[in-house]
């Protein structure tokens, strides 16, 4: 598996917003300003089928109509998009105000599924989304990709949860929020990181959606597992 960092930062960063890539047809995540930042990477998004959404906040998915536009345009018409079920409509209601006279013809141009389940197959891996706790913001889903011998987690915006603690306990890495200094009710901190990657020692812990002062703080740990990326990183994981 090969995962590629396209955002590590919170919204008020020059960094962009958190997002991955997994083997060059998975997104996690599609927020504010994705498609110039993966063309920037010379990574062309029309060859991006799948596209998982954590959560419905803006900067995770507000670039769902330009990547529809630009998929309707394309010779690869596929999308799959996994999401909670109130997703369809917030696409729709994005795509129509972001393209108001169009809504019709751009959705009559590509192969577009809704996937609500909370256990699927993307290619050769096994995937389960299960709820994480970002305040307010319901639902909120992680996920779980099964890479054969390797669990690999994406925790999306989330406090310390029994559910992440899960996540810690089974994955080998785990993509994870961890914004401020201190966690709170909506996202981790760093105090929060500190005790997962002290208690679940086998788990890699990748910080992302981080505040600048929380990057700084986060790489002046020296913790073995936990992995604090920039953007464009990437980390190959091994069956």
């Amino acid at each position: 598996m090969k995962i590629k960092v396209i955002g590590s930062g919170s919204m008020w960063t020059q960094y962009n917003s958190a997002s991955y890539m997994i083997d060059d047809d998975i997104l996690v995540d599609m927020p504010n300003g994705m498609c110039k930042n993966l063309f920037k990477l010379e990574i062309n998004p029309r060859k991006i089928n799948n596209v998982l959404i954590t959560h419905f906040h803006g900067d995770h998915y507000f670039d769902i109509p330009f990547y529809f536009l630009l998929k309707s345009k394309s010779d690869n018409k596929n999308i799959s998009i996994y999401c909670s079920k109130d997703g369809k409509k917030k696409n729709q209601e994005l795509l129509k105000l972001a393209f108001p006279n169009s809504v019709k013809s751009i959705n009559k141009s590509f192969n577009l599924k809704y996937i609500f389940d909370n256990k699927f197959r993307i290619n050769e891996y096994e995937v389960e989304k299960i709820l994480v706790n970002h305040g307010n913001m319901k639902p909120a889903y992680a996920y779980i990709f099964n890479n054969k011998n390797k669990k690999i987690g994406f925790t999306g915006d989330t406090s310390l949860c029994k559910n992440v603690e899960y996540m810690a306990n089974i994955c080998d890495y785990l993509f994870c929020d961890c914004m401020f200094i201190k966690g709170t009710s909506k996202h981790m901190g760093i105090d929060n990181i500190k005790y997962l990657s002290e208690k679940y020692v086998n788990c890699r812990f990748v910080v992302s959606h981080l505040d600048d002062s929380t990057r700084v703080e986060l790489n002046k740990l020296k913790l073995n597992n936990i992995i604090v990326p920039n953007d464009s990183d990437i980390i190959k994981i091994d069956n």
